[in-house]
């Protein structure tokens, strides 16, 4: 009963995206299995990477899914700053993934080149290569069901998950190719130039992809500021309320996932109304959200202390 309670409060947009996860998790698990048979079996490197990259990336999927699962369903509502960095989390976590497979694939190609790694038989590259296809066309479908699940507000598990799926479809065409020059191919140069190249072409692919989401992820998750673009909003907007405050006692911004935070301290002459301080509070923060929608914004408002008599200038 509670399960249909839970499920009947998801928005269409969450039910959409867990669908079309489970949807990808479903397809990928078929194809995890069938690659790292025909990698063992057929002793396609090219497949044999595949196989590492897909298990590994699946473990990883699994965990975003859950993750995701409890957000929809407020089980992380005790995180009171978001999900955002839980979701980042998984980013960095994802990227890693990506890492680990592309060295592996590194090491098994050197291993084909300096011949201590056999190359596969026709029967088996041929095999691989018929695998290669179908996981092509399942990861097309994957992708296309996650595309047409994001919305506008959609969450950066959903965009990291959207970015994997990408990289899958990319590497999985790049792989097929090279399966199938190796399966038709007779001479055991260009079958050995083929089944390392696509790989490591892949490999070089994931690299770039794992450092972009980390250094996109990686700031964020240490507290950097929001970044400059948000502190120049704060700025105009103090700027235009600056008749109303006597001080910025504090300022800082930050992000967790899509949220910027910005935490203001602001001094005010003593001798205003409680009313007023917050009437001007509210207008600040308006002015801050109106230019930053996913902003949510704290203004701590103090009194400002009283001036000292002959004190030298700007000493308060």
């Amino acid at each position: 009963m509670n399960a249909t309670v839970g499920a009947l409060a998801l928005s269409p947009a969450q039910q959409a995206q867990e669908r079309s996860m489970l949807f990808a998790l479903a397809m990928d698990l078929v194809m995890v299995v069938a690659i790292v048979l025909s990698g063992i079996v057929g002793g396609s490197l090219t497949m044999l990477a595949e196989g590492a990259r897909t298990s590994l990336g699946y473990a990883l999927e699994v965990f975003t899914v859950v993750v995701l699962r409890r957000i929809h369903r407020g089980v992380l509502a005790d995180l009171e700053y978001g999900a955002g960095k839980l979701e980042q989390i998984a980013s960095v976590a994802i990227a890693a993934g990506m890492l680990l497979a592309a060295v592996w694939i590194g090491a098994n190609a050197y291993g084909v080149w300096s011949g201590t790694r056999a190359l596969g038989t026709p029967i088996g590259l041929a095999g691989a290569a018929i695998v290669g296809m179908v996981n092509l066309y399942v990861n097309l479908l994957a992708w296309d069901s996650v595309r047409r699940s994001l919305t506008a507000d959609a969450s950066l598990i959903m965009e990291a998950q959207l970015r994997v799926r990408w990289v899958k479809l990319f590497c999985s065409f790049v792989v097929s190719f090279g399966l199938t020059v190796s399966a038709l191919s007779t001479d055991d140069v260009v079958v050995a130039w083929a089944d390392t190249l696509g790989s490591l072409f892949v490999a070089g692919y994931m690299v770039l992809n794992a450092l972009e989401v980390m250094r996109t992820s990686l700031p964020d998750l240490l507290d950097r500021s929001a970044g400059a673009a948000v502190a120049e909003v704060v700025r105009r907007a103090l700027d235009a309320a600056r008749a109303g405050y006597e001080d910025v006692t504090r300022l800082r911004t930050r992000r967790s996932g899509r949220i910027t935070f910005v935490e203001i301290e602001l001094a005010f002459d003593p001798a205003l109304s409680m009313a007023e301080v917050a009437r001007r509070v509210g207008a600040l923060a308006a002015a801050i959200k109106t230019e930053l929608p996913h902003a949510e914004v704290s203004v701590v408002a103090s009194a400002a202390a009283p001036m000292i008599e002959n004190a030298p200038q700007g000493a308060r």
